[in-house]
């Protein structure tokens, strides 16, 4: 297993320990990477998958990324616009000992309580930090970074979180680096070979690590077991397929190295909240970007920070920008 692609290395801005951007996504395949990510949706639709399963998100839904968090993002039919924060892991680990280790209820939250005081306050933060490295006023250097630490204390004061296990499943040489690559590899080699009879087992030898050993991987840098992430990848892939009616649901569940029907049946409802069957029908012969795909659209960034505008405070200077 060669492939460390799915490794995303973030540069980051103006000496800042951020990255902040808007864009317009059609489909980005799957990655992860050491800087926690907040996106927020401005105009349209974005799918976003982790190991816990899919969430579709509207105009003005929040996601939250977990550092080393593997997910993927793609588009709905209608052109969109996402802002994003990328925020350094190594700094906040640097404030919170336990930040990597630390998984926020963020998305339950977003899902259950989108008008949330909390939600509002951290959508106020990523227009300001946005704004702000745009304009680079005097001293938005200084005001970003105080706009970063209010957006950490935010998560750790008011949004509940658990910890994973201390004890993580490396070696004793195997530093987070190298880690992280074992991680980029298995994902890629999954994603890649999805379709084949696969097992722990198997793929345990190839990386020349127990299966125990591979376990504890999944369960706490992936919060899921070898066998639902299998599954869900496969699902996943068979979504341009489903959409564009190819085959028949039985075909593609074999195709896409399912044992059978119903458990395909099972996975996609519990990832898609319907079946195939009834997620097809409702697609309506669109087109559906594969997987492996990653493409941006062009982004009308202009209209994207006038979008953003309505969430900046109503007493903010860059109002009057």
């Amino acid at each position: 297993m060669k492939n460390d692609s799915q490794i995303e290395r973030i540069e980051h801005q103006d000496n800042l320990p951020l990255r902040g951007f808007v864009h317009s996504v059609r489909s980005c395949a799957s990655h992860h990477h050491r800087d926690c990510e907040f996106l927020l949706v401005l105009k349209g639709e974005v799918v976003v998958h982790t190991a816990a399963g899919e969430r579709r998100l509207g105009p003005d839904d929040l996601f939250f990324i977990h550092s080393g968090e593997i997910h993927l993002t793609r588009g709905g039919p209608q052109p969109n616009l996402v802002a994003a924060l990328q925020i350094d892991g190594e700094r906040a680990g640097q404030l919170d000992p336990d930040w990597e280790r630390r998984r926020f209820a963020f998305n339950e939250l977003a899902r259950r309580r989108g008008d949330d005081p909390r939600l509002r306050a951290v959508r106020s933060i990523l227009a300001e930090t946005l704004w702000e490295m745009r304009l680079r006023r005097p001293a938005y250097r200084v005001q970003v970074e105080a706009l970063v630490l209010r957006l950490l204390v935010l998560m750790l004061r008011e949004i509940p979180s658990s910890l994973l296990p201390a004890g993580r499943p490396v070696a004793a040489d195997e530093t987070e680096a190298s880690l992280g690559r074992r991680l980029g590899r298995i994902v890629a080699y999954l994603e890649a070979h999805s379709a084949e009879e696969l097992s722990s087992a198997d793929l345990a030898a190839g990386e020349d690590v127990s299966v125990s050993y591979l376990a504890r991987l999944f369960k706490e840098r992936l919060g899921t077991t070898f066998g639902d992430y299998l599954n869900q990848v496969r699902a996943r892939k068979s979504l341009p397929r489903l959409a564009a009616r190819e085959v028949s649901v039985l075909d593609l569940a074999l195709e896409c190295g399912f044992p059978s029907v119903k458990r395909y049946n099972e996975v996609f409802k519990r990832l898609h909240g319907m079946t195939p069957s009834e997620w097809r029908e409702r697609q309506h012969g669109a087109a559906v970007p594969g997987l492996g795909d990653s493409a941006y659209h062009l982004v009308d960034v202009g209209f994207a920070y006038h979008l953003l505008r309505k969430h900046l405070p109503a007493n903010s200077p860059l109002l009057e920008s």
